[in-house]
C-alpha cells in the first residue's frame, strides 16, 4: 500500500494513482455504544456496574471478550470482500491513556490497534483514526462516551494538551505506516454546548464558537505535523459535523474535510420517495419531498460542500446511514433511501464511510441474531429501554410512553417560563429528553443490565461474547447487495 496525500479536491497515492476512500466506520469496538453493543448509557459508567457486579476480573473480561469478539480478521476479510477500500476506526481514548495518570500512555491499547491495522493492511483496507471520544468530552452526547451530558473539551487547557499530547503519540508510532489513510482530530465536535443541551443552545439555536474551534484545530494539526509529515489530517465541521462557514481557510497542503449526514429519510417510517416531515437530530431539517433529486439538493446545499467547492478541498462524508429497525414493511424503503444516497455521493465525487459495521439490529452491515446468547441474556434490558425511549439514535422517530411523559413535562415547564417563546416545542422536548431518557433513564438500566450476567463465570462470558463474531451473526444481504453496486462506482 502506498501513502495518500490530497491534490485538488482529490485523493491520491504518492505515485499519483486516484482512490476513492469508501467503505464503512467500525463504531462499538474501541468505542462502544448503547444502540451498538445492546446496552444502556454509556461505556465508561457501565464497566464500573460489571466491576461491582461481576467482580473485577471477570468485570474487564466481559469487556475484553467483547472487543475480542467483535472486530476480528474474518470480519476485516468481509469488509474487503465488498470492494470496501477503508475503514473508519472509531477510538476512546480511555484505551491509551487513564485519568488518573495523564500523559502516560497504554501499550494493549496501543497493541490491539496495531494489530488490527496490520490486519487492515493484509486484507488492501486503508485506516482512517477517528478521534470517537476525547479527553473532556468534545461533545454533549453518549457516543464520547459521555456519562455527564456536559462538554469540557473547549473550555479546558488541561484537557487540550492531553489531547494534542495522545495525537503526538498516536503520530509517532504511526507515522511510517502506508495503511493508515490519516487522523480524523474530533468525532462530531460541538463547540458551544458546554454546559449541556438546552432549547437555548441547541438545534436552531446553535452557534459555534469558531474561535476557539479554529484554535483548537489549527493547534492539533501544528503537533501532528511535527511528527508527521506525510499522512492526512481529517476535520470534521463543527456542530456535529455540519458548521464549516466559519472555519478557518485550509492552512496545510493535506488536508480532509468531513461531514456527516443523517438525513430524514433514512430513518423512517414511510414510503421512499415520499414526503417526510422536519427531523431533530444534530441539526434542524425542514420536511419535503425526498427523493433523489432531492439527496442532490441536500448535498449541494450543506456547509461542508460549499466550503470544499469553495476551497477545491476533499469532502469525505464520515458517517451517515439508514436504519433497519422499523418494521419488515419499511425495509426496502430505508434502502432505497439508502441507494439514493450513495448513488449520488457517487455521482458528485465524495468519499464516504457508512455507520456503522456492526450493531444488535439497527443499521449494520451485519447485526447479532436476534436469538443469540448475548440477545437474549438482555432482551429485558433492550424491551425497558424501548418503553423509556432511552436509547437517543433509535428513539428520534418513534413514540414511547417514556417520550409521552416528557412530552407532558415539557408543556408543563415552558407555560412557566418567559423565554418560551423563542424555543420550539420540538426542539424542548428534544433536549429534556436527552437529559431524562438517555442520561438518567438509560443510567439507573445500567444495574439491571449488569444483574443479567451477575452469575456467569468466565467460560459462561466468554460463550457469550461469541454472539458477536462474525461467524454468528446475520448479513443484511440486501444491504449489502445495494453496498456492493455503489462501492464498484
Amino acid at each position: 500500500m502506498e501513502f495518500l496525500k490530497t491534490k485538488g479536491k482529490n485523493i491520491i497515492t504518492e505515485s499519483g494513482t486516484p482512490v476513492w476512500l469508501r467503505g464503512t466506520c467500525v463504531g462499538g469496538w474501541m468505542n462502544m455504544e448503547n444502540f451498538i453493543n445492546g446496552f444502556p448509557g454509556t461505556e465508561i459508567s457501565l464497566r464500573e456496574h460489571m466491576r461491582k457486579r461481576l467482580g473485577e476480573e471477570n468485570g474487564s473480561y466481559f469487556f475484553q471478550e467483547m472487543i475480542h469478539n467483535f472486530l476480528a480478521e474474518e470480519d476485516l476479510a468481509f469488509i474487503a470482500s465488498t470492494g470496501a477500500t477503508v475503514v473508519r476506526l472509531a477510538l476512546n481514548y480511555r484505551h491509551f491513556e487513564s485519568d488518573d495518570a495523564p500523559f502516560v500512555y497504554k501499550e494493549e491499547g496501543f497493541r490491539l490497534l496495531r494489530e488490527t491495522v496490520d490486519l487492515c493492511e493484509k486484507h488492501g483496507l486503508y485506516v482512517i483514526f477517528d478521534m470517537h471520544a476525547v479527553q473532556g468530552w468534545q461533545n454533549t452526547h453518549w457516543h464520547s462516551d459521555n456519562d455527564r451530558g456536559i462538554s469540557l473539551f473547549w473550555s479546558d487547557a488541561c484537557y487540550q494538551r492531553r489531547y494534542y499530547a495522545l495525537m503526538q503519540e498516536i503520530a509517532s508510532r504511526f507515522k511510517d505506516c502506508p495503511a493508515v489513510a490519516g487522523y480524523e482530530l474530533l468525532n462530531e465536535p460541538s463547540s458551544s454546548c458546554r454546559s449541556g443541551d438546552y432549547p437555548f443552545n441547541m438545534y436552531e439555536n446553535f452557534t459555534s464558537d469558531y474561535q476557539t474551534f479554529n484554535r483548537v484545530i489549527h493547534t492539533a494539526v501544528d503537533r501532528i505535523r511535527e511528527i508527521d509529515k506525510r499522512h492526512i489530517i481529517f476535520i470534521e465541521g463543527d456542530s456535529y459535523g455540519h458548521n464549516f462557514s466559519g472555519l478557518e481557510a485550509p492552512f496545510d497542503d493535506n488536508l480532509v474535510y468531513s461531514s456527516h449526514d443523517y438525513i430524514v429519510s433514512s430513518f423512517g417510517p414511510g414510503a421512499y420517495p415520499g414526503q417526510y416531515e422536519m427531523l431533530h437530530n444534530d441539526r434542524v431539517e425542514a420536511g419535503c419531498y425526498w427523493d433523489y433529486e432531492q439527496q442532490i439538493r441536500h448535498i449541494k446545499e450543506t456547509e461542508g460542500w460549499q466550503f470544499s467547492e469553495t476551497w477545491q478541498v476533499p469532502l469525505w462524508v464520515g458517517e451517515f446511514g439508514s436504519q433497519y429497525c422499523t418494521g419488515a414493511d419499511d425495509i426496502p424503503y430505508r434502502l432505497a433511501s439508502m441507494d439514493d444516497q450513495l448513488r449520488a455521493f457517487n455521482e458528485l465525487g465524495l468519499h464516504w464511510t457508512t455507520w456503522t459495521y456492526k450493531d444488535c439490529g439497527t443499521m449494520g452491515w451485519v447485526t447479532l441474531d436476534p436469538e443469540s446468547e448475548y440477545m437474549k441474556t438482555v432482551s429485558e434490558v433492550q424491551r425497558m429501554k424501548g418503553l423509556l425511549g432511552a436509547e437517543n439514535f433509535t428513539a428520534w422517530r418513534s413514540a414511547c410512553p417514556g417520550k409521552e411523559v416528557t412530552g407532558q413535562f415539557t408543556r408543563y415547564v415552558m407555560s412557566l417560563l418567559s423565554e418560551s417563546p423563542n424555543y420550539t416545542f420540538g426542539t424542548f422536548q428534544k433536549c429534556m429528553n436527552y437529559a431524562l431518557l438517555t442520561s438518567f433513564c438509560a443510567g439507573v438500566l445500567q444495574p439491571e443490565y449488569a444483574k443479567a450476567f451477575q452469575d456467569c463465570s468466565a467460560g459462561d462470558i466468554a460463550r457469550i461474547m461469541r454472539s458477536f463474531a462474525l461467524l454468528n451473526c446475520q448479513v443484511n444481504e440486501p444491504y449489502l447487495e445495494l453496498l456492493r453496486k455503489r462501492l464498484a462506482g
